[in-house]
C-alpha cells in the first residue's frame, strides 16, 4: 500500500533536506515540473518532492518516519530566536497597510506549529479569523497600521511605495528589537518576506537597533516560522480593520483591487469625493476610474 507524507519545511529545513536523504541513500532525479526545487529517489523506489512553495511530498511504499525525524529535528536545533516581518494591504484599494514583525524561538515556536500557521494568502478570511483569534494575545509581536489618508501622505512624502513599505517595515523591527531587549530577550536576527528587487532598500532605512541585527530577506518568506506568523497576524489585523471601517460607514467594502470601482461610485456618491481617501489608497489609478 502506497504511504503518502506530505509537510510544509521551514527555509532551514529545506536547505537540510537533500542532504538527510542523500545520507539515507537517496539520490537525485531531473524535473520538468517547473514548481518542483528538488526531486529524489530511494533505492526502495520511493519519491520525494520539493516544491517551490516549501511543501514536501514523499511517497512510496515504505514508512517515512526516520525522515520526518530527522527534519524536525533539524528545525528544532537550528531555529535561531529571531524577528519575522510581512505585510497586508498594499495591493489593496480600500482599507490600511498593516506591517507586522512576530518574534519566534525554539521555546514557543509550537504556538504557532501547531495552530499550522502558513501564507497567509493561502488561507479564507475565516480561516486567518480563527488562527487570529488563537494568536492576538500573543506577546511578542508588533504592528503598524497605516490608514487610508495616512498612506497617501506618506506616499507624497517618499515618492516611492517601496520606501514607504522599507519605513513601516523598520518600524516593526526597531519596536520588536526595543520590546524584546527591554525584557532581555535574545534577538539578533530578523527575516523579511522581500517586497523589492533591491535588497538595500529596506536596509537603507533601519533604525539603530535594526543595523546592528542579522537581516536576511529572501522571496516566499512565508517559508520560515516567523514570517508566517507575521503574515497571519496582519491579515487577522486588516481583516478587524476592514470590518471596523464597514461598520463606521455602514459599507461593504471589497478587499482587493480588480473589482473596486462600483464599490467605489457607490462610496462617492453616498459619502462624496472628499470622503474617499479615508478608506482608500486614492494613489492608486483607480481613483482616476471611480471619479471620472
Amino acid at each position: 500500500m502506497q504511504n503518502t507524507k506530505t509537510v510544509q519545511l521551514t527555509h532551514i529545513q529545506e536547505e537540510n533536506i537533500k542532504d538527510i536523504l542523500l545520507k539515507l541513500k537517496w539520490r537525485e532525479e531531473k524535473s520538468n515540473n517547473e514548481y518542483v526545487k528538488l526531486r529524489m529517489k530511494s533505492y526502495l523506489g520511493s519519491a520525494a518532492m520539493l516544491y517551490t512553495s516549501g511543501k514536501l511530498v514523499l511517497q512510496g511504499n515504505e514508512d517515512f518516519s526516520e525522515i520526518l525525524g530527522e527534519t524536525s529535528e533539524v528545525g528544532n536545533k537550528t531555529l535561531v530566536p529571531h524577528l519575522g516581518v510581512d505585510e497586508v494591504g498594499k495591493g489593496d484599494y480600500f482599507g490600511p497597510l498593516v506591517v507586522v514583525s512576530c518574534f519566534v524561538n525554539p521555546e514557543n515556536v509550537d504556538i504557532f506549529e501547531k495552530i499550522g500557521v502558513g501564507d497567509s494568502k493561502k488561507f479564507s478570511d475565516k480561516k486567518i479569523m480563527e488562527m487570529y483569534e488563537q494568536l492576538k494575545d500573543y506577546e511578542y509581536y508588533y504592528v503598524s497600521i497605516v490608514m487610508p489618508a495616512e498612506y497617501s501622505d506618506l506616499q507624497k512624502e517618499t515618492g516611492n511605495v517601496a520606501i514607504l513599505l522599507a519605513r513601516q517595515h523598520s518600524k516593526v523591527i526597531e519596536m520588536g528589537l526595543g520590546d524584546l531587549k527591554s525584557k532581555n530577550i535574545e534577538c539578533n536576527t530578523v527575516v523579511i518576506d522581500q517586497f523589492s528587487n533591491s535588497k538595500s532598500r529596506i536596509l537603507n532605512e533601519l533604525g539603530k537597533m535594526g543595523q546592528g541585527a542579522d537581516i536576511n530577506q529572501f522571496h516566499k518568506g512565508e517559508s520560515d516560522i516567523a514570517v508566517a506568523a507575521a503574515s497571519v497576524l496582519a491579515r487577522g489585523v486588516f481583516l478587524e480593520q476592514m470590518e471596523k471601517m464597514g461598520n463606521a460607514y455602514k459599507f461593504d467594502f471589497p478587499k482587493g483591487a480588480t473589482h473596486v470601482i462600483g464599490k467605489g461610485k457607490e462610496f462617492v456618491k453616498k459619502y462624496g469625493i472628499s470622503e474617499l481617501k479615508n478608506v482608500a489608497k486614492i494613489s492608486f489609478k483607480t481613483t482616476k476610474d471611480i471619479t471620472k
